[in-house]
């Protein structure tokens, strides 16, 4: 089966991220361990409200302000959060090369809306590369490996190409429960490693 679209995670994909820096970086910003911090992102299951839109930005930073007894300026601890990425740099060519030839395309992440928009504006190539067709878990109310997402993938892509199948759809994402996740569903996917395992999974299904 030819592969007609392919989705990209963004994390660890396109752009790698530290939970190590955002721990850092709020720590110092609030005078808190890096442990605290960690706690005040995952406790009450707020990361993953925020990540599904059932909570607001403001509700993530009342709840984390709350837990660790602190009230930074919200801007500087949106900064200390969501500063945490770096590229991908063995994506790019393969990137380039799709850009070129107008392959269809798009991003398939689970992310919150102020990861997203800071990446957008920091990572211009995201939107060069990427000018539609974003799945967001905050957008999409459901995160992967929730059936939910990747139907809304499939609709997503299907506005591309009306006619496409679940399996001309490649997804590569980090996580093997996301791959295992697009892989019930229907769509073909694979765990992103390495450059070179990327190169081969490509060439297999005739991409690169």
């Amino acid at each position: 089966m030819n592969i007609r679209f392919i989705f990209f995670d963004l994390g660890n994909v396109l752009l790698r991220f530290s939970l190590q820096r955002l721990a850092r970086q709020s720590a110092i910003l609030t005078g808190c361990t890096e442990d605290e911090i960690l706690h005040a992102v995952f406790s009450n299951d707020i990361e993953r409200k925020l990540e599904c839109g059932e909570i607001s930005e403001q509700e993530f930073y009342d709840s984390f302000c709350n837990t660790l007894g602190k009230h930074p300026e919200p801007q500087q601890l949106a900064e200390a959060l969501n500063d945490i990425f770096e590229v991908v740099e063995e994506m790019q060519p393969f990137l380039a090369k799709l850009d070129a030839v107008d392959f269809p395309r798009g991003i398939l992440s689970n992310t919150g809306p102020g990861h997203w928009n800071h990446c957008i504006k920091k990572y211009p190539f995201l939107l060069q590369y990427f000018p539609n067709n974003h799945v967001l878990s905050f957008r999409a109310g459901a995160m992967k490996p929730d059936r939910k997402i990747y139907e809304t993938a499939l609709t997503t892509a299907r506005r591309n190409v009306s006619d496409i199948k679940p399996q001309e759809i490649l997804f590569i994402d980090d996580l093997e429960p996301n791959v295992v996740g697009a892989q019930t569903f229907g769509f073909d996917s694979f765990q992103f490693i390495s450059e070179q395992q990327l190169i081969e999974e490509l060439t297999e299904r005739g991409v690169w």
